[in-house]
């Protein structure tokens, strides 16, 4: 197969586990919402802040590096195979002997036994990061996402069975744990690649820049992403951690189905075509028009049934969580198209204008949050909302400049999905302010009416894009 080629076979088969995995996601997060409390949810969520963020020292960025340099030798394969395994098992001694420190943190003593135990993903992770990223590399999508359906599906199981039992919080540290080494175990299997006893120091120097440039800005977007969870934790406590990440799961779940998707196909692809920068823009603005097609009015429209949606599927004991789930998901129609930024940067080998940014960005983004849980978890969503568009035009400038991109063109991309999107939420505010029904009549009606019209819309707007979806979709007159 051609790249392009490729990249067709692996944007399908990246959209159909995004989609999948999604609505499993979706129905077992459901279904252990019922059995769980939200101070469950937050206790695992004060762990994974930390372990979490400690995945990402597992191999440096050295994993990254090796999709992004164009030749790799089985040397270097190697090399980084052993630094990762190595890194793995001082990263799980590091939080056995922290985990009392963690626990006295949060003034939650039970925390010592789940952090001992779920830090054991680390060694595990540690075990494939090379053979997970050798698929990317390789754009052979198809057996990465069978292997994440397996390992999920029999995760999730383990979950609502242990959950069912009364297991309370085990059942979250247990499907972690079985995810992780059900993963490990099926790329083993599956990849063709095994390391060779080999190490060289010059191989790791020679992947460092890149490799150490991509971790400090993915160890600054993790925090600029996690810092709310963690002020949450320690100000708030761990039943409004839980309602917060539940919401942010939630607001997330389009933007893991449509932008995920592209990043995962097209990092390796504009890898190879990091030359070709006209080609690039060319497919830069063609992406970007498409995720909005999808993501603005899944957004938009779900921050505008966020109280049907909670109450009606989770139950009145997640009621907090719908104006958290309304502020979020607005602020989640800005990241879908912002969330491009590090393909852009990483493909590129610009990882270091991507560190610099970072930071900047990390730094508004926690003085917000310092400002904002003063308010508690409202204040928090709103300081993000807020922040975050504050930074837009300039991040976002600072990226697209590297495809030689300008803010004019993304918008004269993206001007009529706004607009149908905007007078889209402006008639689902109007159903909201005079209409009186059930919950079940009010959501199908609010969807029903806002789909359809934001689809005319769109027609009227971007007809050139609608029959070119039409045409790639081989649809009939």
């Amino acid at each position: 197969m051609n790249l392009k080629s490729k990249v067709k076979n692996g944007l399908k088969w990246t959209f159909i586990d995004q989609i999948l995995s999604q609505i499993v996601f979706l129905v077992f997060s459901i279904f252990l919402a019922r059995i769980l409390t939200p101070a469950m949810f937050g206790i695992v969520g004060m762990i994974t802040i930390f372990s979490n963020f400690a995945i990402l020292f597992i191999d440096l960025g050295f994993s990254a590096a090796l999709i992004q340099k164009k030749e790799v030798s089985p040397e270097q394969y190697s090399s980084v195979f052993w630094l990762n395994l190595g890194i793995g098992f001082f990263m799980y001694a590091l939080f056995y002997i922290s985990a009392p420190m963690i626990s006295q943190f949060y003034n939650q003593p039970e925390l010592i036994v789940y952090i001992r135990v779920i830090c054991l993903s680390f060694i595990i992770t540690s075990f494939s990061s090379v053979q997970a990223n050798l698929l990317i590399k390789e754009l052979q999508f198809k057996k990465k996402v069978i292997i994440n359906w397996i390992a999920m599906l029999i995760g999730y199981v383990v979950a609502f069975v242990l959950a069912y039992k009364g297991y309370g919080v085990w059942a979250l540290v247990m499907m972690t744990l079985t995810t992780a080494m059900l993963n490990s175990i099926l790329y083993w299997i599956v990849s063709k690649w095994t390391p060779l006893f080999v190490f060289e120091w010059k191989t790791i120097k020679e992947l460092s820049q890149y490799g150490f440039n991509f971790l400090g800005d993915s160890s600054v977007n993790y925090w600029s992403r996690n810092f709310d969870n963690f002020i949450i934790a320690k100000v708030l406590g761990s039943n409004d951690l839980g309602i917060y990440t539940r919401a942010y799961s939630l607001m997330l779940l389009p933007l893991r189905n449509v932008t995920t998707i592209v990043t995962k196909v097209m990092f390796p692809a504009f890898s190879q075509k990091q030359d070709d920068l006209q080609l690039l823009k060319k497919y830069y603005l063609n992406i970007i028009q498409y995720i909005a097609l999808i993501t603005f009015p899944l957004m938009i429209g779900l921050s505008l049934v966020s109280k049907e949606f909670v109450l009606l599927f989770f139950g009145n004991q997640w009621s907090a969580m719908i104006p958290i789930l309304s502020i979020l998901s607005g602020l989640g129609a800005l990241q879908s198209i912002i969330s491009l930024n590090g393909l852009i940067y990483n493909s590129l080998g610009k990882v270091n204008i991507a560190f610099r940014v970072s930071i900047l960005t990390n730094i508004v983004l926690i003085v917000a949050f310092v400002i904002g849980v003063n308010y508690g978890l409202i204040g928090v969503a709103y300081s993000y909302l807020i922040a975050s568009a504050l930074l837009l035009i300039p991040m976002y400038k600072i990226a697209i400049k590297q495809l030689s991109i300008s803010l004019l063109e993304v918008f004269d991309v993206l001007r009529g999905i706004m607009f149908a999107t905007l007078i889209m939420a402006i008639v689902l505010s109007v159903i909201n302010n005079y209409t009186e029904l059930s919950l079940i009549a009010g959501l199908i009606l609010k969807i029903l009416i806002s789909a359809a019209v934001y689809l005319l819309l769109v027609v009227f707007f971007e007809k050139e894009l609608f029959f070119s979806i039409k045409k790639k979709l081989n649809f009939k007159y």
